[in-house]
This record gives structure tokens, sequence and C-alpha cells, in this order.
């Protein structure tokens, strides 16, 4: 197969599995958001503790959604721009691959953000089970 169809082809087979990141993501953003309203409608004492935690792990949620959205841009950028170049010819791939890397390191970030944020729910489950003072 020729070399700029796999090219055209590339960010088309990786939409898929940013899209499957996405639907998982904003579901457990969807919880966090739960848990916060489940927080503040009990008005513990401690509920300011959980609602920062809450906040900073919704920012981590939020970010990383953000990276993926736009991640998802950048590859229907770079299929739109190879589709193009394979139509008119045009041997420069130079765009699509710039474009397919940009993709790829937003989804780098953005792995690197749900990491941060899970570490920080492990914290927070850690502290849920260590005893009160």
């Amino acid at each position: 197969m020729d070399p700029s169809v796999n090219l055209a082809l590339t960010p088309l087979l990786l939409l898929p599995g940013v899209g499957i990141l996405v639907l998982s993501t904003s579901a457990r953003y969807s919880r966090l958001h739960d848990e916060l309203h489940t927080i503040v409608d009990r008005h513990a004492d401690d509920a300011d503790h959980w609602i920062a935690h809450l906040s900073v792990r919704a920012h981590l949620f939020r970010n990383a959604l953000v990276c993926f959205y736009v991640s998802i841009a950048l590859l229907a950028l770079s299929a739109l721009v190879s589709g193009v170049e394979l139509l008119s010819g045009a041997g420069a791939a130079q765009a699509s691959v710039a474009l397919i890397a940009l993709a790829v390191l937003g989804i780098e970030i953005a792995a690197m953000t749900l990491v941060r944020e899970s570490w920080l729910s492990l914290e927070i489950i850690e502290s849920h089970n260590s005893p009160r003072k």
C-alpha cells in the first residue's frame, strides 16, 4: 500500500481509541460531579476538605478532556489534509505528519493528567479509610 494512503488512514485509526478515552473520562467526570453533590447535600463537617480535593480532580478531568478534544480535532484535520494531498497529487505530507504528532502529544498530556488524577483519587480513598481524629 502507498505510504501516503497509510498516512491518510493513521488519524482515522487513532480516532476510535481517543473516543473511548473521552467516553471513559467523561463518565468518571460525571461520577465526580455526583460525588460532589452528595458531599454538599449532606453538610458534613469536613465537606470543605473533600470539596477541595474534588475540585482539584475536576480540574484534572477537564484538562484531560480538553486535550482529548483538541487531539480529536487535530486528527480529523490531519485526515482532511491527507485526503486533500492525495487527491491533489501533492507529495508533501509534512503538514499531516505534524498534525498527527501534535494530536499524539495531546493524547500523551491527557494521559499524564489522568495519571495525576488517579494518584489523587487514591489519596482520597486512603484518607477515607484512615481513622478520623
